[in-house]
């Protein structure tokens, strides 16, 4: 999109009168600057007032010429542009606000469209492995032809994965702390963070595996599984044997945001897929027994996922240190309180944010437990489940590609700073929609094939309509998945944990309504989704750093961080 040619060279907010009035004769030359910079022939730009100073000079010989940057600060931010955007005559500067979003939010197969590329595949294959081995497990304790195996497999799951999401608060803190010790490239600093980052992992892993394994039956209580019916006698040893291995699944969740962090999507993949596909191997020997391998249904799929979670920490603690990403003394050394300061204070964040989600997943799955004794209702649940995560997941992983872009570009000017990262945020809720649109169609086109979950046409029955409301779900998922991502890159994990209590709020006052049928209870969660996107838009366009109010403000404060750092250097 072309600049439009304003009587203003630079905006009055942005740069000295003496900047504009040198830089006016610029006009008939094309010259990419610092961050928020490009001029045409047609049109400049505004640009930061730190930058405009190290611009232009006139030359004696009648007209002006653009030369001489600065400083390296100001140069590197130019090389970064250049790497980050295609020069077509279409384009304007990056970063550069204009109204409510970027110029150039539109997805238009630049640079920036293959970074985020790039790191989404393999992003996304890494979180679609696990869904995809869960719908392993679920195809093969399906083939037990028991609605009660199923709802029991259905809401042991549930219950240990609420559990360790409400736990596990760790992981979402690190991947931004790891991102900005990247970018700053201290590898002493980045060995600390993320040695931290495994030391309370393990210790908060140890107390939710305690807690788990001993209070397994009341914890399936919540979600209204009987203590001594049939569903309990199956869902109580899954939960046992999954909490047994609450240390290293946590200490793998800590290992993958760690690689995240520094722009490693590949080995997480790598990890990922190894360990599952051991979990796809070891489910049908376990679960319907194999030779002196003694059958243990439900059991033996919990067991399969438990050796390929240590196997996966195994991995990622190894390769950690091979790669001097860490240290061995990093990880076993407590952190200082400074530093566990700055874990508790992101992780009481995380952590009340993570409460108040599972507490919407767990009243979901209690209505739908109490709704029908038969279980028909809950497997039919589970199967949609399964197909709807497929889905979320995908979008999950475009959300963390803005956890690591994010911090890096909002603390470094030499990495086109806040103007960059509200550039690459707002493209990324373009590929928010653009994908969440795509999975719609490929979920309704899903649902003739779903009695491969089930050969029961009960089941098959209930859980058309639950998946065709999640279809419609997906584009809304894009934008919220993608907002809330934003704020994590921020690090505004209070924030996020205030607007998820409110939206939860809101989900349980829609199923107190509309909760006594399948298809209701899934209507529910467009309510729940509906206040989460009003809340992460409200940070991202209103009262966030990158808001079109704020980021003036922004951009000024890490300029005087820099020349602060850079006069203490000197």
């Amino acid at each position: 999109m072309s600049t439009t040619a304003s009587p203003r060279v630079f905006s009055a907010r942005c740069a000295p009168a003496p900047a504009r009035a040198r830089v006016a004769c610029a006009a008939s030359r094309r010259v990419l600057g610092p961050p928020g910079l490009v001029m045409r022939a047609r049109g400049l730009t505004s640009m930061s007032s730190r930058d405009a100073g190290a611009v232009a000079r006139p030359r004696a010989r009648g007209g002006c010429e653009m030369h001489a940057l600065a400083s390296e600060t100001a140069r590197g931010a130019v090389r970064a542009r250049a790497a980050a955007m295609d020069m077509g005559d279409s384009e304007t500067g990056a970063g550069d606000a204009v109204g409510w979003l970027s110029a150039d939010c539109r997805p238009r197969n630049d640079a920036l469209d293959k970074l985020i590329l790039a790191l989404f595949i393999p992003a996304m294959l890494n979180f679609l492995i696990i869904p995809l081995v869960g719908a392993v497990d679920v195809f093969w304790v399906g083939r037990l032809e028991d609605a009660v195996s199923l709802a029991a497999q259905g809401a042991a799951n549930q219950v240990f994965q609420s559990a360790f999401w409400i736990i596990s608060f760790i992981p979402s803190v690190v991947a931004p702390v790891v991102a900005k010790a990247a970018a700053g490239g201290n590898k002493e600093e980045l060995s600390k963070k993320i040695g931290e980052g495994i030391f309370c992992a393990a210790v908060v892993g140890a107390m939710g595996m305690i807690f788990m394994y001993t209070m397994r039956e009341r914890c399936l209580g919540v979600v209204g599984v009987v203590a001594g019916s049939s569903t309990a006698a199956q869902a109580a040893p899954y939960v046992g044997f999954r909490a047994l291995t609450f240390i290293p699944a946590i200490v793998s969740t800590v290992g993958f945001a760690a690689f995240r962090g520094t722009l490693d999507v590949m080995t997480p993949m790598k990890i990922t897929l190894a360990s599952q596909m051991m979990n796809v191997v070891l489910d049908p020997l376990l679960i319907f027994g194999f030779g002196a391998v003694k059958a243990m249904g439900v059991a033996g799929a919990a067991i399969a996922t438990s050796i390929s979670e240590v196997f996966s920490s195994a991995l990622y603690v190894s390769l950690l240190v091979k790669r001097n990403l860490v240290k061995l003394g990093d990880m076993v050394r407590p952190p200082s309180w400074k530093a566990l300061g700055t874990l508790l204070v992101g992780g009481a964040g995380v952590q009340l944010r993570a409460v108040a989600q599972n507490i919407t997943f767990l009243a979901v799955m209690r209505a739908i437990l109490t709704m029908d004794e038969t279980g028909t209702a809950a497997a039919a649940h589970t199967i949609s489940s399964q197909v709807f995560q497929l889905g979320v997941i995908a979008i999950l992983a475009l959300s963390t590609i803005a956890t690591i872009l994010i911090p890096q570009r909002m603390n470094s000017m030499e990495k086109g700073g806040p103007r960059e990262a509200k550039r690459i945020a707002d493209r990324l809720l373009f590929w928010g929609v653009g994908i969440g649109l795509i999975l719609a169609v490929m979920q309704a086109g899903a649902i003739p094939f779903i009695g491969v979950f089930s050969s029961l046409s009960e089941v098959q029955e209930q859980a058309k309509m639950p998946c065709l409301i999640g279809a419609a779900l997906q584009p809304l998922n894009g934008i919220v998945f993608v907002g809330e991502g934003l704020m994590q890159g921020h690090q505004a994990f209070l924030r996020l944990a205030g607007g998820m209590f409110v939206s939860t709020g809101a989900m349980l006052i829609a199923l107190h309504f509309y909760g006594n049928s399948l298809a209701g209870v899934w209507f529910c969660f467009t309510v729940f989704n509906t206040f989460r996107l009003f809340f992460g838009m409200r940070h991202h366009f209103f009262d966030g750093p990158l808001a079109p109010r704020n980021i003036d403000a922004t951009v000024a404060k890490l300029q005087a961080t820099e020349a602060e750092k850079e006069n203490k250097s000197s």
